[in-house]
Order: structure tokens, then C-alpha cells, then sequence
């Protein structure tokens, strides 16, 4: 199963996993005011290395998919994507929840 992610719109990133090692997890969970450079570090690393691209064919599907799932606005309305967090169970199957706020307000779509 692949997951994406959008928080601009019609921007995708393909959510890769990132195994750590014992040492870099004992590195996280470390207390140690020493460890904080090196922290900051490795979070920065975990984020680049987490983050995929997506091919454009599939950024397209991705994003035709997320225009079928937004709320329905009238012109008077207000628009904000928060976040799509989408997960592909099958080629073109997809799950997942959308983030957004219509007029300042919260909704989501789990779909």
C-alpha cells in the first residue's frame, strides 16, 4: 500500500517508511541536553528521506480524485486545505481523510 499526502493543492508527496536503527532510536527518545544537535539532525534527515517524489501521471489521478472528494463550495465560500492524507489499497482504490476548512471551519472527509 502507497501513502500520499497533499497540504497545497495539487502538490503530492508519495509517504515513504523510514526504519531506524536502535541507536538512532535511543538518539530520539534521549533526554540528554548534549543530544539535541544531533536530534535536530537526524529529524531533519528522517523528514528528507520520508518524503517521495510522485510521478506526474500519478500526481494527476491523486489530484482528480481529491477535486471528487472536496466539499461542494458556493462562490461565497472559503477554501483551505489543511491536509489529504490518501493510501492506495489498489491500483486507483483509495482511502483515507481530508483536512480542510470551509468559512474557518474544520471539517473532515474520511472517505
Amino acid at each position: 500500500m502507497k501513502n500520499y499526502q497533499s497540504t497545497i493543492e495539487g502538490s503530492w508527496i508519495e509517504l515513504l517508511k523510514v526504519e531506524l536503527t536502535e541507536e538512532q532510536k535511543a538518539l530520539l527518545m534521549s533526554t540528554d541536553e548534549a543530544d539535541r544537535d544531533a536530534q535536530k539532525e537526524l529529524r531533519e534527515q528522517i523528514k528528507a528521506e520520508r518524503e517521495g517524489q510522485v510521478e506526474e501521471a500519478k500526481a494527476t489521478e491523486l489530484t482528480t480524485f481529491y477535486q471528487g472528494i472536496k466539499p461542494e463550495l458556493k462562490e461565497e465560500h472559503t477554501y483551505q486545505l489543511i491536509s489529504a492524507d490518501v493510501s492506495e489499497k489498489q491500483e486507483g482504490v483509495f482511502t483515507g481523510i481530508l483536512n480542510c476548512r470551509v468559512n474557518g471551519e474544520h471539517k473532515q472527509v474520511r472517505f
